[in-house]
């Protein structure tokens, strides 16, 4: 239902909806390439600035000698009277001020590096795996980018709530929240660039009609009343949504074994032999067979796509 309405929106929409996709697509994989090189490239400033001692203070105007002075301590660097700070300014001074142990500065440049890595290679396997960097339609490359967006937010948030330096408490669990509603964004645009995506169409079986022989592979099968039966394994789990179609043979009057897979068949026969206690946790298990009319001579494609069973027929050559 969901796979049928955005295919009805995308061709609604037409040229409009793929300049958009376009935008959002760019914009989050730079947003994900600016949060993987921009860490990298402060800490190599940071470490190029510690080389030659430089170092960032607090600054102000004593209002004693109206003279420019650090602030290491509460007096005047050049005049040596007190310079009247506030405990607040201090105490907060002291919690986000600029000076930094030099083995802390280390760790947090040691947790930058890495934190950035496992974004970063998280990011490279799940694109790979699921196909994102090169989407096949124009709503899922939209829903990719808007992914991606909330990817590099929520990879932004993270690094705010765990990092050294980046803030108090109050800040952190703000940004925590701030997390996990990115969270449910990344979880609800994901879903639907996985339904835009058209589903993977897998060849099971090509058959070929001869009279009244069906020809797979080496393997021949007299025809039972001009028709051949494909049977089949049906899982499914409605909670989740799971739908799978596992091949078993192809049935004339004899029966031609799909499986070539020894795990695969032991998990099918398992499933088959307790499939009522899998129905009583929700887990149906099928197995059906469809009768596949053979009447004319040519080659049988059997064909799995989302689930769907479909044929496909080619006439023989003339001659």
């Amino acid at each position: 239902m969901l796979s049928l309405l955005l295919q009805t929106i995308e061709k609604s929409f037409g040229p409009s909806l793929s300049l958009i996709a376009d935008i959002a697509f760019w914009t989050g994989a730079t947003m994900v390439a600016y949060l993987v090189i921009t860490p990298l490239l402060r800490v190599a400033l940071e470490m190029r600035a510690a080389r030659i001692g430089l170092e960032r203070h607090w600054v102000m105007t004593c209002p004693n000698c109206t003279r420019l002075t650090v602030v290491s301590g509460p007096v005047c660097e050049e005049c040596g009277k007190t310079l009247g700070i506030p405990l607040a300014v201090r105490i907060r001074n002291f919690f986000s001020g600029s000076e930094e142990r030099r083995w802390l500065r280390w760790i947090r440049w040691i947790l930058t590096a890495c934190g950035v890595a496992l974004f970063a290679l998280i990011t490279a396997a799940v694109a790979i795996r699921s196909g994102a960097w090169n989407p096949q339609t124009t709503l899922e490359r939209l829903f990719i980018g808007l992914s991606m967006v909330a990817w590099a937010g929520l990879g932004w948030l993270i690094a705010r709530v765990v990092g050294i330096g980046t803030g108090g408490p109050i800040s952190r669990l703000r940004d925590a929240v701030f997390a996990l509603a990115t969270v449910a964004v990344l979880t609800a645009t994901l879903a639907v660039a996985g339904a835009s995506r058209p589903a993977p169409e897998t060849l099971v079986a090509r058959i070929n009609i001869q009279g009244q022989v069906a020809q797979l592979g080496k393997v021949a099968t007299p025809l039972v009343g001009y028709q051949f039966g494909f049977e089949y394994l049906q899982v499914d789990h409605e909670l989740i949504g799971f739908h799978r179609i596992v091949p078993l043979a192809v049935v004339g009057a004899q029966r031609i074994p799909l499986l070539e897979d020894g795990f695969t068949e032991t998990l099918t026969s398992h499933l088959w032999a307790h499939a009522h206690g899998y129905t009583d946790r929700g887990l149906i298990v099928r197995k059906r067979t469809e009768q596949i009319p053979a009447s004319e001579p040519g080659l049988y494609e059997i064909v799995v796509r989302g689930g769907e069973i479909s044929v496909r027929r080619y006439k023989p050559p003339p001659g």
